[in-house]
């Protein structure tokens, strides 16, 4: 247990509590929790490169969690509370059945197949036999987390807060377990690990399962809490990269990197696109390249030894 509860994992749990009382005002509220549905995103993404597997088409599952969980809200009048964790059952089934026929693929094949998959999802959703049921390109209304009450914005971030502190937990949880050690090797050596009993294509499909499930957890999150509103645009390619980048900014393979890169490249893209317009995108990509060069381990491991040197403690 003491290797799962340390310091860095406290205070990542204490920042995501008290932001609403530094913060309290609606409009940061909001900031917040769209931020926060991007760390269990890009925290489902990381998962994945845990046993050496990488997407470039998580969009896919993204938008096939959120499709679940508002047409279960909205035809059978479930409450979302309850759909946006059924709806990413979907999507983890899906993501079962893809991880059948192509998880033997090596990753940067495997890459390439999820990003042409996600292409064929959203094709699929816009097609005119299914309009009766997606509405095609025009999309669908869906019911907010709550309801409409007059402390919907502070009730909304706790909703995701909570949720996004269970799934930081579970990815403590399989990072420091046999499920994880397993990963770990298979990433660091996939015929090793064959040689030594692993049985590798069937721990890739449960990595696969855990990611797809927890991308379609945040695709619901994003529509009944942060839009109310969902279209194909939910598949677009910009979503796909979002989590490699926020991932690969707050540290590769470590179970705090996605939510430390996702509030850093997420507030630092808010304040340049207010002024720099398209270019927000250039500077981001410039800024991803830099903490590469200088910090390859990522933002969580430049914060850990800056924190060490400054306790004495420099490792």
């Amino acid at each position: 247990m003491n290797k799962i509860f340390g310091k860095i994992q406290i205070a990542v749990i204490a920042v995501l509590i008290l932001i609403p009382l530094l913060f309290p005002d609606a409009y940061y509220l909001q900031i917040f929790s769209l931020i926060l549905v991007f760390a269990i995103y890009s925290m489902s993404w990381n998962i994945l490169t845990y046993s050496g597997q990488v997407s470039l088409g998580h969009a896919a599952f993204l938008g096939i969690g959120a499709y679940s969980s508002v047409l279960l809200a909205k035809n059978i009048g479930l409450p979302p509370l309850l759909t946006i964790f059924i709806g990413p059952i979907f999507a983890a089934v899906i993501g079962l059945a893809l991880g059948i026929i192509v998880l033997r693929l090596r990753e940067w094949f495997l890459a390439m197949v999820t990003f042409g998959f996600s292409l064929i999802v959203q094709a699929i959703i816009v097609d005119d036999r299914l309009r009766f049921l997606t509405d095609g390109w025009n999309g669908i209304f869906a019911k907010p987390l709550v309801g409409y009450i007059s402390n919907y914005q502070f009730m909304n971030y706790y909703i995701m807060a909570t949720i996004t502190i269970g799934v930081y937990l579970i990815t403590l949880i399989i990072y420091n377990s046999k499920l994880g050690y397993a990963f770990k090797a298979i990433d660091e050596n996939e015929t090793l690990a064959k040689i030594s009993g692993i049985n590798t294509t069937l721990y890739k499909i449960i990595a696969f399962m855990i990611s797809t499930y927890l991308a379609g957890l945040a695709g619901a999150l994003y529509v009944h809490g942060i839009t109310l509103f969902i279209s194909p645009e939910i598949f677009n390619v910009q979503n796909s990269f979002w989590p490699l980048i926020f991932t690969l900014a707050g540290g590769l393979k470590t179970p705090e990197g996605p939510i430390l890169g996702a509030f850093v490249i997420w507030i630092a893209w808010i304040q340049l696109s207010s002024f720099a317009g398209y270019l927000a995108l250039l500077a981001i990509g410039f800024f991803l390249a830099i903490i590469i060069i200088f910090a390859p381990k990522g933002l969580i491991d430049l914060l850990t030894r800056i924190t060490n040197r400054i306790l004495g403690r420099q490792i």
